[in-house]
Order: C-alpha cells, then sequence, then structure tokens
C-alpha cells in the first residue's frame, strides 16, 4: 500500500532535516580567553559611588568559522547556530583601591562558598538596522549570569570588534540589582550600619580572546 503524506508535512520534514545538517555540519572557530581583558562595577552607596575592577575574564567562543566579521559590511546576516559562550571570572580578582571594602565585598558574595561569576550565551543576533561602516559589529544578546549561585537571564546589547593578532574583543555592560541573586547589598559593621550600599549596580567589560584551531560543532 502506498502512502502519500501531506505536503505540509513533507515541507516541515525537509525543513527540519535541512536546519539539523546545518547544525551538524556547521564548523566553529574557538577563540579562547587571553590576557588584557577587563571587567568594571559600578554602584553607589549612601556616603560616595563605588567601583571595583578586575583583569581576568575567563572562558571561550566558538562561532560559526564562515561568519562574516567584516567591520566593512552595512548589514550582518543571522547566525546559523547560536555560538556557545562559557564566561567565568573570579571573584577574587575583583579589587577597589580599599581592603577593607574588598573584605566586605567578598563577604557579601558569599565567597568563598562560591568563587566565580559564569555567564552563558542562549541567543544572539545581529543588531537591527544598517551600520556605519568601520564601527564595532552590534549584536542583541540573550545570556545567563550566575552569581553567588543564582542564576537570572539578561538581555545585553554587545559590540564585537576583530583587533590584531586574530583576536576578537567583545565589550558590553548591563545592569544587576544584587538580590536577585540572592546578595544583601552590605552596610558595614564598622560604621555602625550607616554606609548602605545601594541595590543596583552596573557591571561592564571588555574581553579579549585568541583564536583557536577549528572544531566540529556539537
Amino acid at each position: 500500500m502506498k502512502i502519500i503524506l501531506p505536503k505540509s508535512l513533507l515541507s516541515g520534514a525537509l525543513a527540519f532535516a535541512l536546519a539539523a545538517g546545518i547544525a551538524v555540519n556547521a564548523q566553529t572557530t574557538r577563540y579562547q580567553a587571553t590576557p588584557n581583558s577587563k571587567v568594571q562595577i559600578d554602584g553607589t552607596s549612601t556616603v560616595h559611588d563605588w567601583t571595583v575592577n578586575g583583569k581576568i575574564i575567563g572562558g571561550a567562543i566558538e562561532l560559526e568559522s564562515n561568519y562574516p566579521l567584516d567591520p566593512a559590511a552595512e548589514t550582518l546576516p543571522d547566525l546559523k547556530v547560536v555560538p556557545k559562550v562559557d564566561v567565568s571570572i573570579p571573584v577574587s580578582s575583583l579589587k577597589s583601591d580599599k581592603k577593607r571594602m574588598d573584605e566586605v565585598m567578598l563577604e557579601a558574595m558569599k565567597y568563598p562558598e562560591h568563587q566565580k561569576i559564569t555567564y552563558k550565551l542562549t541567543e544572539l543576533k545581529p543588531k537591527a538596522g544598517a551600520r556605519k561602516a568601520g564601527d564595532p559589529l552590534e549584536f542583541e544578546s540573550k545570556g545567563e549570569i550566575t552569581i553567588a549561585g543564582v542564576a537570572k537571564p539578561y538581555n545585553m546589547a554587545i559590540k564585537v570588534e576583530k583587533i590584531e593578532g586574530g583576536k576578537l574583543k567583545v565589550s558590553g555592560s548591563t545592569p544587576v540589582k544584587m538580590t536577585d541573586h540572592g546578595l544583601k547589598p552590605p552596610a558595614p559593621a564598622l560604621a555602625l550600619g550607616l554606609i548602605k550600599v545601594g541595590d543596583d549596580v552596573k557591571v561592564s567589560f571588555e574581553w579579549v580572546t585568541q583564536q583557536k584551531t577549528d572544531t566540529a560543532a556539537k
């Protein structure tokens, strides 16, 4: 007996097969974290604004090998496969210019129980509209940041630049609310709790990665 499938089912099966083929056969280039990265966290308190800085951003990017990271392009195509991006920042590497402030910060971030801030990318799309040739490539990203063991989703605009030596520099910033990650904004005991830190902070970063050998996408 001959079975005839509806056209809609056939077209859907074909689309799935093509998508699966792209996912399996796509080649990726790996960019590994390298020195010269930086992260900055800016916040407020009842006394003054404050800043902590770090110089270590670990992790890697796996990006479609043939994706055109061309600064001269007027528009960017959609990515066929979501890049694999894993980021880690050692909490102990974040420093202010005051030892006591660093101690308070580490305590507030539940260190050493939670020693890293991590990020995983879940979606990446080129920013809509035309762009000016020569400017950094701009994308809209979705991902998950984990601080003190609590993961939360974040939408973030990022810029990507190819720099000398086969490197990629990824930069961006996002607001973060401490209490979203189960953190209590510090009120240092040395000031009898009169100094209170604001719940909202801004995290900014420049992440430098070095191109490695191609690997098959998983």
